[in-house]
């Protein structure tokens, strides 16, 4: 993306966020995006891990971004999206999310292969979308889930 295409967009995006203040509460078109929910979905985990790691007492702050990096990465999002797949825990709209996030038009990252990237991109929007319809206990109960399954599948 060219420098002045950025600024226009940067400017148009302010002009947005200006008027969602002045409207508040008229937010509900951003959370039928697919990539919004992603984008949300990742911020929520992201503070869930770290939460949970301060809370396990670990001091280093060096190792605490190393952990959390290898629960919040696309390999180990996509390995429990699977999991949940296999085990059938997510509800209809729930699995529709996924759907939409997963066939979603994403920039992959050379970190990750396209579809552990798009599963990573459907998890996390299953989070967004549970976050944005304050569907807290199931967002907490996926959350925890998730974790879990990560931790018992590190070395």
């Amino acid at each position: 993306m060219n420098f002045k295409r950025y600024q226009f967009l940067r400017a148009t995006a302010i002009e947005k966020l200006k008027g969602t203040i002045e409207h508040e509460g008229n937010t509900t078109a951003n959370a039928e995006d697919s990539l919004m929910l992603a984008y949300i979905g990742d911020a929520v985990y992201s503070l869930f891990v770290r939460e949970r790691m301060t809370e396990a007492g670990i001091m280093k702050v060096q190792v605490l971004h190393n952990l959390v990096t290898d629960f919040i990465c696309a390999k180990a999002q996509a390995k429990v999206l699977q999991a949940w797949d296999t085990e059938q825990v997510l509800t209809d709209v729930e699995q529709q999310v996924a759907k939409r996030a997963r066939n979603s038009q994403v920039h992959v990252p050379k970190s990750a292969t396209v579809q552990e990237y798009r599963a990573s991109t459907a998890f996390e929007a299953v989070l967004g979308y549970l976050y944005r319809t304050n569907q807290t206990e199931r967002l907490q109960t996926l959350m925890g889930q998730a974790f879990q399954y990560t931790l018992n599948s590190m070395k």
